[in-house]
């Protein structure tokens, strides 16, 4: 698909966009999704962020059904990963790009702290999205001036709260689920995103973190499925800790 195409299709998913109740909506979505991954890089850089990121902005300041908030959710993502960043939705409005990253702490809060531990597996599609725009807000906290003091303080408040929801979650599975194997996937995800916030933040969660690592590394050295994972994002941050601690 070539640029001209590419701009009239997202033109066309522009336009659906502006009406959460019109079934259209959840056929944009659904349809930018399956594109955006097969964009060529050489066309999707040419390809103006202002025709979908600003009906996408106005429909996080809508309010929108759970279902409808998910798919909203994997658009953003599927953008940030074909951008490899998620810097140019913060150089286009700050505003909303804060407010996709608090509503994104609040639906991982809601994922990982579900008491039905077992619906997590039916929705691990939207918590790898979730998790994604993290990853890539966390460079911009961490590594970046494009945020202001106040605005990283409001981010980071609501990220901590939601990493206490993520270290419930890992204690959940390796203490309490009987069929661990099942929560393989979604283990190693939230660990990859601990272990790249500690990474950039250790001291932040470390009073927390710190007295679970040795129950989560050997959980890890016994978990074929998990081991790379937990030894590669982990063991940096165990190490760390022991030399803080001498």
């Amino acid at each position: 698909m070539d640029a001209a195409a590419c701009k009239k299709l997202f033109d066309l998913c522009s336009q659906s966009l502006s009406n959460t109740e019109n079934e259209k909506f959840f056929e944009a979505c659904q349809l930018l999704c399956s594109v955006i991954p097969t964009i060529s890089d050489d066309v999707f850089q040419f390809l103006p962020d202002t025709i979908l990121l600003d009906p996408l902005g106005n429909l996080l300041q809508c309010r929108l059904r759970n279902e409808q908030r998910a798919i909203l959710l994997d658009v953003y993502a599927c953008l940030i990963e074909k951008h490899k960043s998620a810097a140019f939705l913060c150089k286009h409005d700050k505003k909303r790009f804060t407010l996709l990253v608090l509503l994104c702490a609040v639906e991982v809060r809601m994922l990982v702290e579900n008491p039905q531990i077992n619906e997590i597996l039916e929705r691990q599609q939207h918590l790898a999205a979730c998790y994604l725009i993290i990853e890539y807000t966390i460079a911009i906290i961490c590594q970046s001036d494009e945020l202001t003091d106040d605005e990283v303080s409001s981010v980071l408040s609501k990220l901590l709260e939601m990493f206490h929801g993520c270290i419930f979650f890992v204690d959940q599975i390796i203490d309490n689920v009987e069929d661990k194997q099942a929560f393989d996937v979604v283990l190693q995800a939230t660990i990859r995103l601990l272990g790249i916030w500690l990474s950039q933040e250790p001291v932040a969660l470390q009073s927390t973190v710190q007295p679970r690592l040795h129950k989560w590394m050997q959980y890890g050295l016994n978990s074929p499925a998990c081991q790379e994972t937990f030894k590669r994002f982990l063991e940096p941050i165990s190490i760390n800790y022991e030399q803080e601690d001498e």
